[in-house]
């Protein structure tokens, strides 16, 4: 039986519906002193999915400064912690053929997808300038309804989420970032 990793602890910092955009409510740049404080020695970024949003939020009216809000957000990460190895993921696919979507989410969902595969573009070019690495989830969750939650689209479910796990870790031993 796989015990997985050993000597290795995992937090997830994320926010529910935040954003890179510092413009963004609630944006990502309210980490910083969690960060700061438990000074990871890997970090795995995963933004996107809420810039794609427009009304109520207007996020992706504000895209003209992702580039600029990412590479600062990186910047102070690297300031604060020197050698922690950042990872950029790009953010998951929507997909469009979950059970149970309304005709409104589809049509959302629809607008937004081709923005989903824009942002990958570019957290992709932002890792190479910054020398990062890049974990590409987009087509990992292209029409896989399994792996996202019902009526939703958007965000994993529990067996998502566990696959989601398997590609990061999958990600770090193939880089040769963490030894199993």
């Amino acid at each position: 039986m796989d015990k997985g990793f050993t000597n290795y602890e995992v937090l997830n910092f994320g926010i529910g519906g935040a954003t890179m955009l510092r413009y963004g409510k609630p944006n990502l740049w309210r980490l910083l002193d969690s960060i700061n404080t438990y000074k990871p020695d890997i970090m795995l970024i995963k933004a996107g999915t809420n810039e794609t949003v427009s009304e109520p939020l207007f996020n992706w009216e504000q895209m003209k400064d992702f580039e600029a809000d990412y590479n600062l957000f990186i910047d102070s990460v690297k300031k604060m912690i020197p050698n922690c190895t950042i990872i950029l993921c790009s953010p998951l696919d929507m997909v469009l053929n979950t059970p149970e979507l309304s005709k409104e989410r589809f049509d959302n969902l629809t607008l937004r997808r081709p923005r989903i595969w824009e942002l990958r573009d570019r957290v992709s070019k932002i890792a190479a300038a910054a020398g990062l690495y890049f974990l590409d989830l987009t087509p990992s969750f292209s029409n896989k309804p399994e792996y996202m939650t019902v009526k939703d689209g958007v965000h994993p479910n529990k067996k998502g989420y566990a696959y989601l796990g398997h590609l990061a870790a999958d990600y770090l031993i193939r880089n040769k970032i963490v030894l199993k």
